[in-house]
């Protein structure tokens, strides 16, 4: 019966490699870079400053980081969020939320549970209050100009402290 069925299942693997994009890797997964979305951040910034009363402002990162993704929703008290996310140079997720909602409000709604206070953490010449999120990620949060700028993902401290620097510095939308 093994002799019957061995060359079905090899017949079925060899069919499944060749006509969909199954691969191998015994040391784990791998990413594919060229398979990531990439978002034109600028013009993702300009379409929703076109949709909320408060200003964005578009962070220059280093040419490693890629923007991967960008939307905006509305919190439960109808103010509104931005975000865009990024691939670091070391392949870690960050994304940047950017909105005039309550600092309670905002962190619970961009790591899915009640804030947690960890700390803080100067960076930029701003006090940024460090919160746990989800899984291994945390969330700093500190405002600039009426707007609370809120970092969240799995990046190193140093990664965090780019994105909050530029974040600071950048020029505002529109």
């Amino acid at each position: 019966m093994i002799f019957a069925i061995l060359p079905l299942v090899l017949v079925s693997f060899g069919i499944a490699g060749l006509f969909t994009q199954c691969s191998f890797t015994p040391n784990g997964p791998t990413v594919d870079s060229g398979s990531v979305p990439t978002v034109d951040v600028p013009a993702e910034l300009r379409d929703a400053a076109a949709g909320v009363d408060f200003p964005i402002v578009d962070p220059k990162l280093p040419g490693t980081w890629r923007a991967n993704s960008s939307n905006s929703a509305t919190l439960p008290s109808h103010t509104e969020v931005v975000r865009v996310g990024w691939l670091t140079g070391e392949a870690r997720y960050l994304r940047l939320a950017q909105s005039t909602a309550a600092e309670e409000e905002l962190v619970t709604g961009e790591t899915r549970q009640p804030p947690h206070a960890l700390g803080t953490t100067e960076v930029g010449g701003h006090q940024w209050v460090r919160y746990q999120g989800v899984r291994d990620e945390q969330a700093w949060v500190s405002e600039r100009d009426g707007v609370r700028l809120l970092i969240t993902g799995n990046a190193t401290e140093p990664e965090f402290r780019t994105l909050a620097e530029a974040a600071l510095t950048a020029p505002k939308v529109g």
